[in-house]
């Protein structure tokens, strides 16, 4: 039986709960050997160019499909995680996707408030771990000579033009890739290549840069300031705020209006 993924911007992880045996269909629709995958392993493929496998046995996995603009946005919190791609890996043993995929199917089907944060929380661990085992950081030199890697300066240009023009809504590294007429992957290396931070970091940078001159006027409430600036909330905006100048935003804004 064939499976057939499209072509997308993201990984696609899948865990074996059960031995399963397939193989992959190549571009020119020929069959690659038949493979078995034990129960606890795990396959990791870019979906940048689409995957395709012919079933030789019955399926029974759990797969997630896991966009790149996620692990960028990831460093808002862990900056030393961010990675630029993945190692893809098929058929590796790894117990720590195992032991998660486990906790989760007692999940699925339920609505309710604990089960919804638990599955957010455990997301953001699977992104954490396949950072940590699989990330990489291509050469700079290397990326340099590779032409789909770099933006021009009309397109770093116009990323961050659409971002200072949006700070107030919820935007994605995705979001900011179209509006440079780039992908995720090339607007992730080059931006960082050209600016030495990930798109999501600048797009902090300069919510706190602009929180900071909205502080300076008395009249308007930190919600306001949080709301203006594109942060979900107050929690969210003193948090940021708190990593980049180590002061909340109302202890920032008493030592500069003293």
């Amino acid at each position: 039986m064939p499976v057939r993924l499209p072509a997308d911007d993201a990984y696609f992880v899948m865990l074996y709960l059960d031995d399963v045996s397939h193989c992959d269909i190549r571009p020119d629709g020929s069959l690659t050997a038949a493979r078995l995958y034990p129960r606890g392993s795990i396959c990791l493929v870019d979906l940048k160019d689409g995957v395709s496998i012919m079933l030789q046995s019955r399926l029974d996995s759990l797969a997630f499909v896991v966009p790149y603009d996620v692990f960028d946005e990831l460093g808002e919190l862990m900056t030393d995680l961010a990675a630029c791609s993945l190692q893809c890996r098929r058929g590796k043993a790894d117990m720590m996707i195992d032991h998660m995929g486990k906790a989760l199917l007692p999940l699925f089907g339920r609505s309710d408030p604990i089960a919804t944060t638990t599955l957010r929380h455990v997301a953001i661990a699977l992104c954490t771990h396949l950072l940590q085992d699989y990330g990489r950081m291509p050469d700079i030199d290397a990326a340099c000579g590779s032409e789909p890697s770099i933006l021009s300066d009309m397109q770093e240009k116009a990323a961050k033009d659409y971002v200072l023009d949006n700070l107030q809504k919820n935007l994605s590294v995705s979001l900011i890739a179209a509006a440079a007429g780039v992908s995720t992957r090339q607007l992730s290396l080059g931006f960082r290549q050209a600016t030495g931070v990930t798109p999501y970091q600048w797009l902090m940078q300069m919510r706190i840069g602009r929180a900071k001159d909205l502080l300076g006027q008395r009249s308007l409430s930190l919600q306001t300031i949080a709301h203006r600036c594109g942060f979900t909330d107050h929690s969210h905006f003193s948090r940021a705020f708190m990593r980049e100048t180590g002061m909340t935003p109302s202890t920032w804004r008493s030592y500069k209006l003293q």
